[in-house]
């Protein structure tokens, strides 16, 4: 391909409105002065972010926070092997869904005792902030529950349907990778407690 086409085309290309649309970057958190970076980030990055700002929640509310053991785990608090999952409440085009968090990665054959989720809600006053219908749960900026992973594997191995889905290549593979994106039906299950219960 000759070089004039491609530099022809690219500049067609920045007046492309279409090509715009195509490449914006979701930018609904620029108003968080702590979360406005976040989007950008790869997932690993995010997982360790989130890791961290739990890790310090934690250790706000006066427990002891120290490195894993291995990697079946991310931290250990208070002699107990954690897994910690973030989210930031998740999009719907310009609008930040109010306790709409995706939960994913969850292992029955990871080395964990407890499993940490939080949940970081937008700021109202952004005005950027949606309600679904159904949402009866009173705003909390921040949500924080943990289970224990004896009573997630039995959850899991019980019969009927399940809040927590395979994710990538799902059952046929017999993936040990699950997914929750229904947090106020995760809050409901009597073996989940928050945090405040830890």
């Amino acid at each position: 391909m000759n070089k004039n086409v491609f530099n022809n085309v690219c500049n067609i290309l920045r007046e492309d409105s279409h090509w715009g649309k195509l490449n914006s970057v979701n930018n609904n958190w620029h108003q968080d002065p702590v979360f406005y970076n976040y989007h950008k980030l790869g997932n690993k990055q995010k997982g360790t972010n989130g890791e961290y700002v739990v890790s310090k929640l934690m250790e706000a509310m006066g427990h002891k926070v120290v490195a894993p053991e291995g990697t079946g785990h991310d931290r250990i608090v208070n002699d107990i092997k954690t897994e910690i999952k973030f989210s930031l409440a998740v999009s719907e085009k310009d609008m930040i869904v109010k306790d709409k968090f995706i939960i994913n990665h969850v292992s029955k054959e990871k080395d964990w005792d407890r499993l940490v989720f939080c949940g970081v809600n937008p700021n109202p006053d952004w005005g950027n902030m949606k309600i679904r219908r159904n949402d009866s749960l009173p705003f909390q900026r921040q949500r924080m529950y943990f289970m224990h992973k004896d009573d997630f594997v039995s959850y899991m191995e019980s019969p009927g349907s399940k809040i927590f889905k395979h994710q990538q290549g799902g059952e046929e593979i017999a993936n040990d990778d699950f997914i929750c994106t229904n947090f106020h039906e995760l809050i409901e299950l009597p073996f989940v407690k928050h945090i405040s219960e830890w």
